[in-house]
Parts: C-alpha cells; structure tokens; sequence
C-alpha cells in the first residue's frame, strides 16, 4: 500500500519519499510505517550487535535512551528484546513529515535530497562560509545569521537601495535608463571588491541580487523571515554562501506593521550596516 521512492541517508538523519498507493486499513497511518520501519531497523541493528546491554559499546554507535513504548508514537520499539535484555534504540521519537501538494514541489523534494550529502560536506569542509550564529550584534542591534560572516570586516560595502518607482517619471523604476547607470556602477564596484548590502525587496534591488549571485560577487543580504536552529537557505544561496560570496541577515526585531515600512525598515538596516564599526557574537548558552 506504500512505496519508498527515494532514501537520504544523512549522518544523524534520513529523509524517505514515500507514495502511498492505496487507503491504509483503518486504525492505521503514515505514523504506523515509520514505526514499523524504525523497529526494524532496531532489530536488525541489535543482530548485527548481539547481546549488548544499554551502557554497553555497541558498535560505534553512541547507546540512546529508549523511549517507553507507545501503541500510536512513531518511534515506539521495545525496551527489550525478545530475549529480555534492555537494548537502546537507533532513532529518536517522532517524525517530520511533509505533504507534497503542488506542482513541482516533487522535483524540488527529490533535487534536495540528491544535494543533501554534498551539501553536509560544505558545511564540514568550509564551517566558516557556512557559520550560522542566532545572536550576532551589529551597531547594536541583534541579528541571526547564516553565511560568510567575514564579509562584515570588508572596509567597503555600498548599499543597493531603489524605490518601485521612479519618482520623477512614475515609471517603474528598473525601466529607467538612470536606473541601468547605477546598476552597472554597482556590479563594478562589486567586482573591484566592495560588498553590496540590500534586502533585495524591490524589483530594481532583486534584479542586483540575481546579478550578484550569478556572478559570484561578495553579498549581505537583509531578510525579514528568522534564521532558526533548523533554518536553511535556497539552494542557489547555499552554494553561494558555500563560495564565501554571500552573508544572509536576519534582524530580531523587524519594525513596522505593514510591509511598506518593513521595506524601508530593511533598508534603513543596509545603510547601517555600511558604515557598522562594532560587531560581536553573543552567546546564550549558558542561559537555563
């Protein structure tokens, strides 16, 4: 009644594409599969590793607290074997799962987990180009991050700000012959070195945004949804960050409560950031 289609196999997680075929039996669900595929697991784990006790090695596995068994929780596997010993199990409580429901959301699901191991690599090999802080202050305001963090040290960093329209014509402005100037003054200054710092809202800001991550030239971009724990960037700022071209911000406290003034909120940040002489990372982690 289910297929896998495709397997991710990640250092401390695994991603399954699942079809369900047909209309599971009743009393049963997505939650049932994933539980009976984690106990399986389990099992064939602990006959590769015979008669091995919780605080025992077991392999080079790490032992994990097992769960109390639950009729309906997705990782519910048997605090001990069939033999009457106490074992400890391969995976966590729980499960993420996602529905796919719009047209081209199956090859973006199956793109990402054809690059996630690539992707694990980057960080691993680069952990500076790919360094993700929730707490860093610049200028005295609190940001999250994730990229290239040395690109706020760059001395030279140039604001990319346009408004919708030109205010003199009405025309849109990316249609103005004024706009075309600063564009190309901007990507030359981008390409001598200089940072480029915008939140990329606008038609004339994005359409820079694309210029610079499709030529590989240095970035800080602004944006108004948070970086989490668990937060990722789009595929192609992934590999930009990966690069060292490109700094992704979010600030903590977005002011404004329609989205014109997030806009120039945003914006009035980029200016800042431009000149910003004092920058740290806090941590938290000491906090209960």
């Amino acid at each position: 009644m289910a297929e896998v289609w495709r397997i991710c196999i990640m250092p401390d997680h695994i991603h399954l594409l699942i079809w369900v075929k047909e209309t599971l039996p009743e009393g049963k669900h997505l939650g049932s599969i994933v539980r009976g595929f984690k106990t399986g697991c389990t099992r064939a784990w602990w006959a590769l590793n015979p008669i091995a006790p919780i605080g025992e090695a077991m392999g080079t596995a790490a032992p994990a607290a097992v769960p109390e068994a639950s009729p309906s929780g997705s990782a519910a596997v048997p605090e001990a074997s069939p033999s009457g010993i106490r074992r400890p199990v391969l995976f966590q409580k729980g499960y993420h799962d996602r529905i796919i429901n719009r047209p081209g959301m199956l090859e973006n699901i199956k793109r990402y987990m054809a690059e996630n191991p690539l992707r694990a690599r980057i960080r691993q090999e680069c952990p500076k180009l790919m360094e993700r802080q929730l707490h860093l202050w610049i200028a005295g305001r609190e940001y999250a991050a994730f990229g290239n963090l040395f690109l706020l040290k760059y001395p030279l960093k140039e604001q990319v700000f346009f408004h919708r329209k030109d205010a003199a014509t009405g025309q849109p402005t990316e249609t103005t012959e004024a706009y075309q100037q600063e564009r190309l003054r901007l990507l030359q200054l981008a390409e001598e070195g200089t940072v480029l710092v915008t939140p990329g809202i606008s038609k004339g800001e994005s359409l820079i945004v694309n210029d610079a991550l499709e030529a590989s030239l240095p970035l800080i971009l602004l944006q108004k949804e948070p970086i989490g724990e668990y937060w990722k960037p789009s595929q192609r700022r992934f590999y930009a960050c990966a690069s060292g071209r490109l700094l992704i911000l979010a600030p903590w406290q977005n002011d404004g409560t329609s989205d014109y003034a997030r806009f120039h909120h945003l914006n009035d940040l980029a200016k800042e950031i431009c000149t910003a002489t004092e920058m740290r990372i806090v941590s938290y982690s000491h906090l209960k």
